[in-house]
């Protein structure tokens, strides 16, 4: 069996040549009959979602081809933040990590977020930041990021990037210049329009105070509301949760991924610690 095997192996390196350092005065030559099936690709391609993720959160059967299609006939989805004892006992604030999960308290995201010491200790919840959204695959997905914006500065526009890996702007969420009520616009990435509109609780006062811990807001579309987000106490956890329902069920699973950012900026502006 091993003699066998040698030989099969010699008879396949027979056929490889290798090619020794040319003469200057003559030119390569190669002398096997060489075939080229593939090009070199710049991208790798993804890791497909395991079946049972398509099976169980959706209406019907499909496997997901990128990362964010996972929230695609989702009724809902729910943000919960994991705290760490280090950060409970010191005061002083760690990089963020949170888990979003289906209705079935499925995980379908793990964020984690990636920031500066010194930017968490002198500038708190307003301190820029990049989320990374890894999927069941342990592969980015999504990647939300943020500049510097002070919460108690209202001049300041406060601005939310949606990205998906390797490099593609997949929209932003802006902050509108109102003063009586929360407001902020999801806008595409491709031609940079307005897609949704996020209101906040009416007769807030100034939109850069603190709002209450729980509190609601209205994502509206051409004259009717697309999907909501609420920040509301669960007693079966113990902690506050931020919830995105989706009332309409042909959002595509871009559109949802543009909501899941504006949630994300909405976590950080009015229900963290702020200076």
């Amino acid at each position: 069996m091993l003699q066998n095997d040698a030989v099969r192996t010699l008879q396949y390196d027979s056929e490889i040549r290798v090619a020794q350092q040319p003469n200057p005065s003559e030119p390569r030559v190669y002398d096997s009959h060489i075939s080229i099936t593939s090009q070199p690709r710049a991208e790798i391609p993804r890791i497909p979602l395991p079946v049972p993720i398509a099976t169980v959160t959706g209406s019907r059967t499909f496997i997901p081809l990128s990362g964010y299609d996972c929230l695609a006939d989702l009724p809902s989805v729910h943000i919960e933040q994991s705290f760490e004892l280090n950060a409970a006992l010191t005061g002083v604030s760690s990089e963020n990590r949170y888990v979003v999960r289906s209705p079935l308290n499925d995980a379908i995201f793990a964020a984690s977020e990636s920031s500066t010491e010194s930017n968490r200790l002198i500038w708190g919840a307003g301190r820029p930041f990049q989320m990374h959204l890894l999927d069941k695959t342990h592969q980015e997905a999504l990647v939300f990021r943020k500049k510097l914006a002070l919460g108690s500065l209202c001049c300041q526009p406060k601005c939310l990037e949606i990205w998906v890996p390797p490099g593609n702007v997949l929209g932003r969420v802006v902050q509108s210049p109102t003063f009586m009520q929360p407001e902020f616009f999801i806008e595409d990435g491709n031609t940079g329009q307005p897609v949704f509109c996020v209101e906040g609780p009416a007769n807030s006062g100034f939109c850069c105070f603190c709002l209450p811990r729980e509190c609601y807001f209205r994502i509206n579309s051409g004259g009717s509301m697309r999907a909501s987000i609420d920040h509301k106490w669960m007693a079966s956890k113990s902690q506050y949760t931020t919830n995105i329902y989706f009332s309409d069920p042909k959002l595509t699973a871009k559109e949802r991924a543009l909501i899941l950012g504006s949630a994300f900026l909405l976590e950080y502006l009015y229900f963290q610690t702020r200076l």
